[in-house]
């Protein structure tokens, strides 16, 4: 078990070398936007003939402005030089150097760690990999194993591998509540933009966005309560009741927030999204086809009324299950795992794209323009094809 703990760790260490991360972070965004253009092709290439321009616009609008505002959001913006909007990345970098950048000091110098480390290793080779990763320069796992031994041998117990390749900047409680909180921000910017960018979408299609824009606001709260916000409190609830165990486990407390989120948010989120939506967006924005028993006369609600048919105009389905991928990979982010950081925003655009078409399970209307169906012939079923794929019985 020891063995097999110290194996984890030293890989653990290889992904998250300075080259690593550096990589994700210039590939990440190349590789979205191609996801985006072949989803893009795929889907106007399954659109009807008369629909395929139309359908290409609205893919291409939403996508671009989802990524984009989910990129923003983690690398922030600079304009001519002038720093306009400071990403959760950099405010990670800076942390990570306020608790890593410094040292002794002699004088007015500070000594980084691991050049303290390049002070006490003699060994030319393992002083060359250490150098390598300095300069954000990539070693293999083995190299990686190589450093560890050595540095094992060196300082016994000290794990002194963690000054070379240091750990996540996230160490206390308060400093993952504070990372919890900046990551529910940076998951509400890619529904806004997925948002803005449907809309503009269905505006150059000469879509009435009077109609079609209630939808996308609806998705967009259905996915930042049920896919974000409250995941996010579970994981939350769950580090609470970890920190009163005294549990330091980094393995047990991703087990432990990765249940407060299947918890709360998986099992509890989209029915308080819905409750809210039904209750209270609904009537915001004058929305007809409330479910019924949503309202009557006089506005006068009581509690069966408001609890009735949650779940009548937007189902939790198996594909939103799929989407707290971005959940998961959040708790490993929390955790420790640095190598999350940057696939972030690309995960968190998923729910963007969603809020941008204004997916609604039960809406056969035509404020769904981007939902066709088509039915297979000879049997008793249609089979619908859109952002979800699913099977329904005539």
């Amino acid at each position: 078990m020891v063995n097999l703990r110290s194996d984890l760790s030293t890989f653990g260490k290889y992904i998250d070398q300075p080259a690593i991360i550096k990589g994700l972070n210039n590939a990440v965004p190349v590789a979205s936007s191609i996801v985006a253009l072949s989803y893009t092709a795929y889907d106007t290439y399954k659109a009807p003939k008369e629909e395929k321009k139309k359908r290409a616009i609205k893919d291409l609008i939403i996508t671009g402005f989802t990524l984009a505002s989910a990129f923003i959001a983690t690398k922030g913006l600079k304009i001519g030089g002038r720093k306009i909007i400071k990403g959760i990345s950099e405010e990670c970098h800076h942390s990570h150097h306020h608790h890593h950048g410094s040292g002794h000091s002699s004088g007015h110098k500070h000594i980084k760690p691991i050049d303290e480390i390049l002070n006490q290793v003699k060994d030319k080779k393992i002083k060359g990999l250490i150098n390598k990763v300095k300069d954000k320069k990539y070693i293999n796992l083995s190299q990686v194993v190589e450093i560890n031994k050595s540095l094992e041998e060196l300082a016994p117990g000290e794990r002194l591998i963690s000054k070379v390749i240091p750990d996540s900047h996230i160490h206390t409680p308060k400093e993952m509540f504070s990372e919890l909180w900046k990551l529910t921000k940076v998951g509400m910017l890619p529904i806004a933009g997925g948002i803005i960018g449907g809309i503009i979408a269905d505006k150059v299609n000469g879509e009435d966005i009077s109609k079609t824009s209630k939808n996308k606001i609806k998705e967009g709260l259905y996915q930042y309560m049920a896919n974000i916000t409250l995941c996010n409190a579970g994981a939350g609830l769950a580090l609470l009741c970890l920190n009163k165990l005294n549990i330091k486990s980094k393995a047990i407390k991703f087990v432990g927030m990765l249940t407060g989120v299947m918890t709360v948010g998986v099992l509890f989120g989209g029915t308080i999204a819905n409750f809210v939506c039904k209750n209270f967006i609904n009537p915001l924005l004058g929305d007809n086809n409330k479910t019924e028993g949503s309202s009557r006369k006089h506005h006068h609600h009581c509690i069966h009324d408001m609890f009735k048919d949650l779940n009548k105009e937007r189902k939790p389905e198996l594909l939103d299950l799929g989407l707290h991928i971005d959940d998961v990979a959040s708790v490993g982010f929390l955790s420790g795992l640095k190598w999350i950081g940057p696939i972030l925003p690309a995960l968190y655009s998923i729910s963007g794209f969603r809020a941008g078409i204004g997916y609604r399970n039960n809406d056969t209307s035509k404020s769904q323009p981007n939902q066709s169906k088509i039915e297979l012939s000879h049997t008793p079923f249609k089979f619908v094809y859109g952002p979800s794929i699913k099977i329904e019985k005539f």
